[in-house]
């Protein structure tokens, strides 16, 4: 690491003077902790101050802050980049509703996370969604293909823009840089949501970043494989034009009082993924890969980002299931679903995670058979489909609850999302369909667990009184 982390050597430097505080936040350097909590906290406590001279301001930087913000955006390769400390969520929510105004008609990969969907919400666009194409083996989504991207613009060219979600909470990227390519032809905007790939560029043989292939903002979770503190993400503009409208609403939607320890810590990871630079990352992890393949024969689904490891669910078993196995030996993967259990790699060179997680592995699967046929394990949607977010009647409209058996034919009331990873099932506004409805209660029945604000884990969904 260069060692360059103007935020996080200010924060220290603070510090280390042992200043007296008479100002917020009311822990008061960790001073008041007892000391149960202060082992694992006062010293984070320390840096964990407000705007005080020399720490800069978040809405208004011009210090420590800007440099560091101007120092990942130099290593990003675009003209701004903005700290966030509301995770890849307030990101989205701001990039919308700078780009797009109400009544706007923008083509949206479908199998977007719902912060996507409450940004287009809150902007008021008309969205036309576009299905994502689906593996045929695993049952994963894979990215929105080139030709859908040129349907989707050939039957709406007054579109405005396109909102893409690359790469996938599995790792697929697909035919990105091709359909940001019909985009652009079309003169729209590419707004991205990359949340999971804020280490891309830091290898050529990682896929490629939707930086690098001609988005024009993109948004990007540090958190997710950076060594960033959970909420800490970034705000990636092509033109330094766009960076006034998105920090007039990143001051409408972000606290008034971050966290310096997340913004320092976005300062570090920018710093860790210089150290990385030349290392052959890619290259280690897919030697890892192979010895698993070795001795697991078929045991893992292929996708595009190596740091992203899918591992199929044994016969007999369901990924939550096995899932539950692999906490036997403390082993915590991200997400399950009905056929697979997917870790995130540590973004380090494998020699210092390997031995702790391949014998493990080696272990578990042995002496079992894998799956031969697959469960669907994405939600079946249309092609495209069309969503007014314009009128804002969702919250509105009177409401009743009725069994999910009940629930076919009827206009839904919430938002019903599959959680992990966060992609709404059903919007509120949309009609229920059979095939959904059996993905929905498939889902529930095998242990997976869904985000709604009704009783569904009850059998129930909230859907609008009236009855078309």
């Amino acid at each position: 690491m260069n060692g360059n982390c103007p935020l996080f050597e200010r924060l220290c430097s603070h510090a280390q003077r042992a200043p007296l505080s008479m100002h917020v936040p009311g822990h008061k350097n960790g001073s008041l902790l007892p000391a149960p909590y202060a082992a694992y906290f006062e010293r984070i406590m320390r840096l964990d101050q407000t705007e005080l001279p020399g720490l800069d301001d978040l809405h208004a930087p011009s210090g420590a802050i800007l440099e560091a913000e101007e120092l990942a955006a130099a290593q990003y390769g675009c003209a701004r980049t903005l700290f966030l400390v509301g995770g890849s969520t307030v990101g989205n929510l701001a990039m919308l509703l700078a780009f797009f105004q109400r009544g706007e008609k923008v083509l949206v990969q479908r199998d977007v996370h719902h912060s996507v969907i409450h940004g287009l919400e809150l902007a008021g666009v008309h969205a036309v969604f576009i299905a994502p194409e689906v593996d045929v083996e695993s049952g994963l989504a894979t990215g929105v293909s080139e030709a859908t991207v040129a349907y989707g613009f050939e039957c709406y060219p007054e579109a405005k823009g396109l909102v893409l979600s690359s790469p996938s909470y599995y790792g697929y990227v697909g035919e990105l840089e091709a359909a940001i390519a019909v985009a652009k032809r079309y003169s729209a905007d590419v707004l991205v949501d990359e949340a999971h790939g804020a280490h891309l560029h830091i290898d050529l043989h990682f896929p490629a970043s939707a930086l690098q292939v001609g988005a024009d903002a993109v948004v990007q979770s540090a958190h997710k494989t950076l060594p960033a503190l959970t909420m800490g993400a970034f705000l990636h503009l092509r033109s330094a034009a766009d960076e006034a409208r998105c920090r007039y609403w990143l001051q409408r939607l972000q606290t008034s009082s971050p966290s310096y320890p997340i913004l320092a810590s976005l300062d570090m990871a920018r710093d860790y993924n210089e150290s990385l630079i030349g290392e052959n990352i890619v290259g280690k992890l897919h030697a890892f890969h192979r010895t698993l393949e070795e001795l697991c024969p078929g045991v893992r689904v292929r996708n595009d980002d190596p740091l992203k490891l899918i591992l199929r669910a044994p016969d007999g078993w369901n990924g939550w299931e096995w899932e539950k196995h692999l906490h036997k030996e403390h082993i915590y993967a991200e997400l399950s679903d009905r056929n697979h259990v997917l870790l995130v790699l540590p973004l380090a060179h494998p020699e210092n995670w390997e031995r702790a997680l391949l014998p493990k592995l080696v272990s578990f699967y042995k002496g079992k058979k894998l799956k031969r046929t697959y469960a669907l394990a994405y939600p079946p949607y249309p092609k495209v489909a069309e969503h007014s977010f314009a009128d804002g009647w969702g919250e509105q409209a009177p409401s009743e609850f009725v069994s999910i058996q009940e629930a076919e034919g009827r206009v839904i009331a919430e938002d019903v999302v599959p959680y992990p990873p966060g992609i709404p099932l059903w919007m509120a506004g949309e009609v229920v369909d059979r095939a959904r409805l059996q993905f929905l209660q498939h889902w529930l029945s095998s242990g997976g667990r869904v985000q709604a604000m009704s009783h569904i884990q009850d059998g129930f969904l909230l859907v609008r009184k009236e009855v078309i």
